[in-house]
């Protein structure tokens, strides 16, 4: 019935909303990860300066073994970049460290204890990457353990008791500044979705406003020539003179199928209108409907057989779409194959509404308007679609067309 093998239908419009919310996440994947590795990199650095700078400081200062030096160096310069990807872990290395090092340098004397100079560094960077990048509590939770650990220690002389009160305040700032620099970045990111979610619906009313603009142009079109052919058609059998019975019948056939043309279209396209615009109140066609669309048909020279199954939709989505199915399917026939017997069967199957249309090969040539866009067998499958079913379409192989479409009904019910 149609050429579809041989059409591609281009699309309507690209969809910038869609596209610019790719874009917008490509770029927030972009940032993080470039955040991450510059991170990544100056916790790396650092570390290395703490660990060169901590490991001769704890072994002459604070007078504790070389290898333990290294080690408890070590983990707490090592936490800096490991806190990048493993906060908990990065959090509890640097504690066990603080600890290990607060218990073997507890000896010393003239010198900050239990928190050294570098370690008050180390751990006030940490508690930084922790509150840019991670939740807050995670941050707070690793500054409570560090502070815990330690406050014993406060209690064995004044200068340990100052050394974790300043420690601790350090840190704390330090967190501080951090989860507001994050907070002010997530603000940030934030107000940059927001900024291209409005972008991006200005683009889609932009669009829509174009789409309607050009249905109305289309139905006030197509409304002229409907509105001539309906005049036509109807003043006939005053014009002429000598017209059979027949003829004037066929005319007044003409004339309203022109009519319902019209009154269709109106509400089709009375969705574009204003919203100060009356909603129209006609009812929609639908099964019931059936047998008068084929006996319009069959007078148009085409012989078609309808079979209508039990428990059938009186209403509903699901019935219109049937109707519109086969009106369209019917419509190809016509056009395409003018003269070929056709059969129409509409059946409930389970929970769907099945709709076949098939008709043998053309009996006579291809009207004037064979040459379609396959716009028709296009709007099927999406009005099948819309509904949560499918359509399919194709030539038979003996020759002819077939249009099957499966419908779920849904809440619709009844019969006809």
């Amino acid at each position: 019935m149609d050429d579809t093998q041989h059409t591609t239908e281009p699309p309507l419009a690209p969809a910038p909303p869609a596209a610019a919310g790719a874009a917008t996440l490509g770029g927030a994947l972009v940032d993080d990860r470039r955040f991450r590795a510059w991170v990544w990199v100056a916790t790396s650095l650092l570390a290395v300066v703490l660990l060169v700078v901590s490991v001769p400081l704890a072994a002459t200062v604070y007078g504790v073994h070389l290898l333990a030096a290294f080690a408890t160096s070590l983990a707490l310069a090592g936490a800096l970049p490991l806190a990048v990807r493993l906060p908990w872990f990065a959090a509890a290395l640097a504690t066990a460290g603080l600890l290990a090092f607060a218990l073997l340098s507890s000896g010393s004397e003239g010198a900050p204890w239990p928190w050294p100079v570098t370690t008050i560094i180390g751990q006030g960077s940490l508690l930084i990457v922790l509150g840019l990048m991670r939740p807050w509590w995670v941050g707070l939770a690793a500054w409570l353990a560090c502070v815990l650990v330690t406050t014993p220690f406060a209690f064995v002389d004044a200068g340990a008791a100052a050394n974790v009160v300043t420690a601790a305040a350090v840190t704390a700032l330090a967190f501080a500044v951090a989860v507001l620099v994050a907070q002010r970045r997530l603000i940030g990111a934030e107000l940059f979705r927001e900024r291209a979610h409005s972008a991006s619906e200005q683009q889609r009313r932009v669009l829509v406003e174009e789409r309607n603009r050009i249905a109305r142009e289309l139905h006030d079109v197509v409304a002229h020539g409907l509105s001539i052919i309906h005049v036509q058609a109807t003043s006939a059998p005053y014009r002429v003179e000598g017209l059979s019975e027949g003829a004037k019948a066929e005319f007044a056939e003409i004339a309203a199928s022109a009519r319902t043309a019209m009154t269709e279209m109106r509400q089709l396209l009375g969705v574009l209108r204003s919203a100060d615009a009356a909603a129209e109140t006609t009812p929609q066609p639908g099964l019931r409907e059936l047998p008068v669309l084929v006996a319009s048909v069959e007078r148009a020279g085409v012989p078609v057989t309808l079979e209508l199954g039990e428990r059938l939709p009186e209403a509903g989505l699901a019935a219109t779409a049937a109707y519109r199915i086969v009106q369209e399917a019917l419509s190809n026939v016509v056009r395409h194959a003018p003269g070929a017997s056709t059969h129409v069967s509409v059946e409930v199957l389970a929970d769907d509404l099945v709709v076949s249309v098939e008709n043998d090969a053309a009996a006579d040539a291809p009207g004037p308007d064979a040459k379609g866009g396959a716009h028709g067998l296009v709007g099927i499958g999406e009005r099948a679609a819309l509904l949560g079913g499918r359509a399919e379409y194709g030539e038979l192989p003996g020759g002819g067309y077939r249009v099957l479409a499966t419908l779920p009904l849904g809440a619709d019910g009844g019969t006809v």
